[in-house]
């Protein structure tokens, strides 16, 4: 069995960044460019195949745009394995045909089609509902008998992320059968994420501000960028009630019953990852595995450990239920992340992988950290309940949000009647590591001058000994309801996020009335995270008891593999390296069954130690280590794992 190249839905949708101008569209489309294969399951040559362009008639008589590959010669028995490529928002068919085409001559049979509204298909978009979702159940029932030219109507995937990823998704909801989905940067709350705690993000409004050539909406949709530019309470409340109507489908989650993989991007522009998270304990009737953290769409940093890591992840899953004679498993763990910390490579963030069997949200306890006098943020409250900072919403010259989008919160107009202002709070050094996992939660007491809409943006930080600083995440809100002069506390949660905090730094919190940051740049450009309130008035939080943030915080700093609830323990095993033969990088995969010494070393194959992986102490549970050998030779090496009375050793083959 040869498991040459896969797909990594982690590199699925990258968004383009860059200096692209405010028609507010390309900045968050998806690019495929750096696409790879699924596994080739046998060692035979590639295929020649057969493009065929088709369309598919619905119920409504929208017509779909569709095209497939066939791989000519005598199929398996049962038929080609099948993989339907589902495309981001605004794409359409010809997005995916080069990777279906290369697809399909490993010997699968591959089709996708556009969206409706979307590409050269008809009809108007709903902007990701259960319309679309019915599209696909019909799409998948017509495929389902093109048998004559190969298709395994019981073994298809359904992969995609975000539109891509949501509507196969929904389908599953609604009954579509298949045998298995990738779904990524899909939250079943996606529509609320879009608006969650009052605030509106700009991803949003980019989405929703798409022209006819790239998405033709139905009349509600195309009057939602109406509702976010006024300022006026009656179409926030349209756009609330109206967003998620038909389009969430949390609630709906238990009725899946087709086998999936849930990924999701802690660092996700459009979609908090807290939404995968939820929809994880209500998968209970379906197989699932769930991978958080560094899955580079959406604003996403990219990781090449993590993206090693998902060679064998995605691989394993893909044979386990395509391919049931491969002998594979699938892993042990249900969770597996990614948590970010220090160093910083480029503009991106490091990563540290971990798994659990333990639902992410069930292995933590609230580290609270309280604003307190003097620009402290501190373990203790403030003993003046009345002591109180301003953040200063300066709006003058009566700027709109029309004015604003179009200089993309710079230049002469904005820069005029608008001043960013801000307000900071930072701890003490910390004297060990400390790991965020899942949603902070925010508690506010507050009061402002302004009335009707008041927002409060926290940007969460951490600091190095020598100054430097680097965003992590945030939390936001905006009181849509608002008297002016009116004391509050609002408990909200905000973007969930696993990262490690290195013991010597600093937490650090920023409040302030545009969630705008350097770091977020090179994605968002000069735009906010959300929307800001353009109601001039001075917005003050009080430093008492009732003004903290809460941490998730995990009790160890190292594996957090949690004992509770566990199917099964965790036993000493030494996983093959993936890939192999390599060059020059491979993932090699360990786990162990209580807390101990580890050591994995790599030899040459006259015994030579070349290379300590690991020499320490490690929690129970699943790991995953890069070995880089660029530095090396090519040739046949032996990895050995040793901890307490196990050992064991296999063997790898670096070809340069």
């Amino acid at each position: 069995m040869k498991s040459a190249k896969i797909v990594l839905l982690a590199l699925l949708f990258l968004s383009i960044a860059g200096n692209l101008s405010f028609s507010q569209q390309k900045r968050a489309r998806d690019n495929y460019d750096s696409f790879k294969l699924l596994p080739k399951y046998s060692d035979a040559p590639s295929v020649p195949v057969t493009r065929v362009d088709f369309t598919v008639t619905l119920r409504d008589g929208t017509i779909l745009d569709a095209l497939k590959f066939i791989p000519q010669g005598t199929p398996p028995s049962g038929g080609w394995p099948t993989v339907v490529f589902v495309h981001g928002y605004g794409d359409n068919k010809e997005t995916l045909a080069g990777f279906a085409k290369s697809q399909a001559e490993y010997g699968y049979y591959t089709t996708t089609f556009s969206m409706r509204g979307q590409g050269h298909s008809t009809g108007l978009s709903n902007l990701i509902s259960n319309i679309e979702a019915q599209d696909m159940i019909e799409f998948i029932n017509y495929i389902k008998q093109d048998t004559p030219n190969g298709i395994n109507p019981n073994n298809i995937l359904v992969m995609g992320g975000s539109q891509g990823g949501l509507v196969p998704y929904m389908a599953c909801t609604m009954g579509m059968n298949v045998k298995t989905i990738i779904s990524a940067l899909a939250p079943p709350n996606f529509a609320s994420s879009w608006i969650e705690n009052g605030c509106i993000k700009m991803t949003l409004l980019w989405t929703v501000e798409y022209t006819p050539d790239t998405a033709r909406y139905t009349p509600q949709v195309d009057r939602m960028s109406n509702w976010i530019y006024a300022s006026n309470k009656n179409y926030w409340d349209s756009l609330a009630y109206y967003l998620p109507l038909n389009r969430d489908f949390m609630t709906s989650v238990p009725n899946n019953r087709v086998p999936l993989i849930m990924e999701g991007s802690w660092q996700d522009k459009f979609f908090n990852a807290s939404g995968i998270m939820k929809a994880s304990v209500l998968n209970t009737n379906s197989t699932f595995r769930l991978y958080l953290g560094a899955v580079q769409g959406h604003g996403g940093d990219h990781s090449p450990t993590e993206d090693t890591w998902h060679m064998q992840f995605f691989n394993d899953w893909f044979f386990y239920w395509l391919f049931p004679y491969s002998g594979r498993t699938i892993p042990a763990a249900n969770y597996d992340y990614a948590s970010s910390t220090y160093p910083v490579n480029g503009v991106y963030w490091s990563f540290k992988h971990d798994s659990s069997k333990a639902a992410l949200q069930n292995i933590t306890t609230p580290y609270r950290l309280y604003l307190n006098t003097n620009n402290r943020l501190t373990t203790t409250a403030g003993t003046n309940s009345n002591t109180r900072v301003s953040v200063r919403n300066q709006v003058t010259g009566g700027l709109t949000m029309q004015e604003a989008v179009n200089e993309e919160f710079t230049g002469t107009t904005f820069t005029s009647k608008f001043k960013k202002n801000s307000v900071s709070f930072t701890s003490a050094a910390l004297t060990s590591d400390k790991k965020w996992l899942g949603t902070p939660k925010f508690n506010l007491d507050y009061l402002s001058t302004a009335s009707v809409f008041t927002q409060y943006n926290i940007q969460v930080l951490e600091v190095m000994p020598n100054g430097k600083e680097k965003l992590i995440n945030r939390l936001n809100y905006t009181d849509r309801n608002y008297t002016a002069n009116t004391r509050k506390t609002k408990n909200f949660e905000g973007q969930a996020h696993a990262h490690i905090f290195k013991a010597g730094n600093k937490i650090k919190l920023i409040i302030t009335n545009l969630d705008t940051h350097p770091d977020d740049a090179w994605f968002l450009g000069t735009n906010p995270f959300v929307l800001p309130v353009l109601n001039n008035g001075y917005n003050y939080v009080y430093l008492s008891s009732n003004s903290y943030i809460d941490l998730p915080i995990t009790n160890a700093a190292d594996n957090l593999t949690d004992n509770k609830g566990m199917e099964e323990p965790f036993t000493f095993s030494l996983g093959q390296n993936y890939p192999n033969p390599f060059n020059p990088a491979t993932m090699i995969s360990f786990q162990i069954p209580q807390k101990g010494i580890v050591t994995l070393k790599v030899f040459d194959v006259t015994g030579k130690e070349v290379r300590t992986l690991v020499n320490e102490v490690k929690e129970a549970g699943a790991n995953s280590v890069l070995f880089d050998a660029s530095a090396l030779s090519s040739g046949v090496y032996f990895y050995k794992l040793v901890s307490g009375s196990f050992t064991d050793t296999k063997k790898m083959i670096l070809v340069k």
